[in-house]
């Protein structure tokens, strides 16, 4: 899956905010998983330490929040 957002020229918090909610809310609709959910709020919190990790891209964070094991993804509920 291909994620992409909207405002790439954009830079600072609000480009940085894009590119972990992009990954998040693809993440989200591919698990038919709500974005409020324990499980959508672990992604979101999971999205965000990888963001600081170095994935700066939403793919990029996309398919890393891919490779994390639900007890990975429960550590950060």
């Amino acid at each position: 899956m291909t994620v992409s957002t909207q405002r790439a020229s954009e830079k600072g918090p609000e480009r940085e905010v894009d590119i972990v909610m992009s990954a998040v809310f693809a993440w989200c609709a591919e698990r038919r998983i709500g974005l409020r959910t324990q499980a959508g709020v672990s992604a979101a919190s999971a999205a965000i330490e990888l963001f600081e990790r170095g994935y700066r891209t939403p793919d990029g964070l996309f398919h890393a929040l891919h490779g994390l094991s639900g007890t990975e993804m429960a550590h950060y509920g």
